[in-house]
């Protein structure tokens, strides 16, 4: 992708309503066959696999800490509903993370391109 600076109109972010959508897996191969059939799907139009990182949480009234891959997920809000009810179907895990965050503005190119990759 090429460098711009300019940040979208109002227009574009409205029209599309861009979508960042979170998740986590346990292991780094299983984060790389979600992403690939997500973006096969195209649910989303890049996922960002994260370095491992450690993630604490109460699950069944337990303290629990475990390694983790986060992903970070664009898309658009027609594709949200889609892409929760895949990425809960394919996902290992009993109660998988799924949260999704208003992307409000962006660079104009790199949002146009989210567009027209998802189209």
């Amino acid at each position: 992708m090429e460098k711009s600076a300019s940040l979208a109109a109002d227009s574009i972010t409205s029209e599309n309503q861009f979508k960042l959508c979170l998740s986590t897996i346990d292991c780094e191969s299983g984060a790389r066959v979600l992403a690939k059939k997500l973006l096969q799907q195209k649910l989303v139009a890049c996922v960002n696999i994260s370095s491992k990182m450690t993630s604490m949480y109460s699950w069944q009234d337990k303290l629990t800490e475990q390694a983790e891959f986060l992903l970070l997920m664009k898309t658009s809000s027609q594709k949200v509903a889609e892409l929760q009810d895949t990425l809960l179907e394919l996902h290992p895990y009993d109660v998988p993370e799924f949260i999704v965050i208003d992307i409000k503005e962006g660079a104009t190119d790199y949002l146009n391109w989210i567009n027209s990759t998802l189209s």
